[in-house]
């Protein structure tokens, strides 16, 4: 429990926006490490390049939980997004993140120097592996940021050096996450999720799941699933319909429904409560039958996405991944598109053993389950994570500028594959997926089909 001693402050919260890339980067991607869409430097990748920016823009909503927690314990607090923040504040909390952290380790600098009294920090899982990369802030937080702030935070000398949350944290400890000074109007999730105002949620943290061997959300968030219950889940939509106008919500949970009993009691809740969103969610294959989908689209499912990344079972193997079987993917995405239910489809590409008539493969099984959307990523080591560890060991590791790990990058000495050529099938992936006349067609089809209900 919160035991805060001190005098109530003056906090700035602060996402820096690096307004130098001219590609998509959403920091709260990828289990909070962050993600950088620079998809390549053909005509029609810089094309996509520019899609993504528009089209997929994301809050960080840890930073919504804190500055909720912040203002309930009756600190002053503002959020910054777009701009440094020029007036006095006692604390600084800057996002920090694998993609871009030498801008925020230079904009901490700024702000130190421009409020030498103040304190200056960062939170986020990448700070809390390489702390170290953040050397101009007077501390870091390692761990979840909400757990400390609500369960260890008592005053400003507190935070200096590496300070270590004692927990993580309870969702259900969590107040309403709260968005306010977000430009809630610029966040999009097309084309999976086109409804605005459109805000991100989280039901669950943590992954059980063998893949925590190269994925983020597992190694920081634990194996561990921690539930937010069906009733909080519904009073933060409640919450965020009438505070913002929301009409869309994209749950941020690494695996959602893992727990089936928690779907059914969440969509019972949402029925009863006659509460009226759409939403989407990120999940395994495996865990959906026709049943549950269709009990889901009832109360607002309107996509999911599934990672897929490879079908091939000895790479799949050998990286701690357990494959679902072929026909019950066919199967279940035929399901969820019959019942007007958006799929994204995540691949990855140059695991260890990977040829390029293996890769070839995986772009092959792609376009024949023909999803509206899929993402393509090189396969990509990260810090903390047990197969960057092996990597590291074996002396594979080309390049320590993580500016570089935004899974468009061949970042390892690869068995078969050079860099150039890792691009170049990264480019032929999504050239030959999304310039498909079958899947343009489908996309046509599939906005036509949005534009009628929104006629009705």
């Amino acid at each position: 429990m919160n035991i805060f001693n001190n005098k109530k402050l003056k906090i700035a919260l602060v996402c820096v926006v690096n307004k130098n890339r001219k590609y998509s980067m959403n920091k709260d991607l990828n289990g909070g490490f962050g993600t950088a869409d620079d998809l390549g430097g053909s005509f029609i990748l810089r094309i996509l390049n520019v899609v993504r920016k528009r089209t997929i823009r994301l809050p960080i909503i840890s930073f919504a939980f804190l500055q909720a927690i912040l203002k309930q314990q009756g600190h002053a607090v503002e959020y910054f997004e777009e701009e440094i923040p020029l007036n006095n504040f006692d604390l600084f909390i800057i996002y920090g993140s694998i993609v871009d952290f030498e801008n925020e380790n230079n904009v901490a600098g700024l702000l130190k120097k421009k409020h030498p009294k103040a304190k200056v920090g960062f939170i986020g899982p990448f700070p809390s592996i390489k702390p170290e990369l953040f050397n101009n802030a007077d501390f870091i937080v390692a761990g979840e940021s909400e757990s400390f702030f609500i369960n260890d935070f008592c005053n400003l000398n507190q935070l200096q050096g590496v300070v270590t949350t004692s927990s993580l944290v309870d969702l259900n400890s969590l107040p309403s996450p709260c968005y306010d000074g977000f430009p809630i109007k610029k966040y999009s999730y097309k084309p999976l999720n086109s409804k605005k105002p459109f805000l991100p949620l989280q039901a669950s943290r943590g992954c059980p799941f063998g893949c925590r061997f190269y994925c983020t959300y597992g190694e920081f968030q634990g194996a561990k699933i921690r539930l937010r219950s069906p009733t909080k889940v519904v009073d933060d939509i409640v919450y965020l319909k009438k505070r913002y106008d929301v009409k869309a919500i994209q749950f941020r949970d690494p695996v959602f429904g893992i727990d089936s009993k928690f779907v059914l009691e969440l969509c019972d809740e949402l029925e009863k409560r006659e509460v009226m969103v759409v939403w989407g969610m990120e999940t395994r294959v495996d865990l959906l039958n026709e049943d549950i989908i269709k009990r889901m689209y009832d109360v607002g499912l309107r996509n999911i996405n599934i990672g897929i990344e490879t079908n091939n079972i000895k790479i799949a193997n050998k990286n701690k991944r357990k494959l679902t079987e072929a026909k019950l993917q066919e199967s279940i995405i035929s399901i969820c598109q019959n019942h007007g239910i958006k799929i994204g489809a995540f691949y990855l590409i140059c695991f260890e053993d990977d040829t390029q008539e293996t890769i070839e493969e995986t772009i092959k099984y792609a376009t024949k389950l023909g999803t509206l959307f899929a993402r393509f990523a090189i396969t990509t080591p990260y810090p903390g994570t047990d197969f960057y560890k092996q990597l590291e060991s074996e002396n594979k590791i080309l390049t320590k500028n993580y500016e570089k790990y935004t899974q468009f990058n061949l970042v390892y000495k690869h068995n078969s594959l050079s860099a150039d050529l890792a691009q170049r099938l990264l480019e032929k992936a999504y050239i030959k997926y999304y310039l498909r006349i079958s899947h343009i067609y489908k996309m046509i089809k599939w906005q036509i089909r949005e534009y009628k209900q929104l006629l009705n």
